[in-house]
């Protein structure tokens, strides 16, 4: 049978870093909400953009292909 040593103090260390940790966590769950809120917003506009103006959307669609392309032939 082993015995660990604890030091005084490390409990409530630990309890700190882990509240730290799950605020952290709340935090970060948070931003990827808005981010994935704001992301869906902005798809929505651009659809509905696209349904708006076709002619234009597929012009510019037309123009970034031709720009990967001579970029990727570099």
């Amino acid at each position: 049978m082993t015995t660990q040593y604890t030091r005084p103090g490390t409990s409530t260390a630990s309890a700190a870093v882990g509240d730290m940790a799950s605020a952290a966590q709340d935090k970060i769950a948070e931003t990827v909400d808005q981010a994935q809120a704001l992301a869906h917003d902005q798809y929505d506009k651009l659809v509905a953009s696209i349904r708006r103006n076709p002619l234009q959307a597929a012009g510019i669609a037309v123009g970034v292909g031709f720009v990967l392309a001579v970029l990727a032939r570099r």
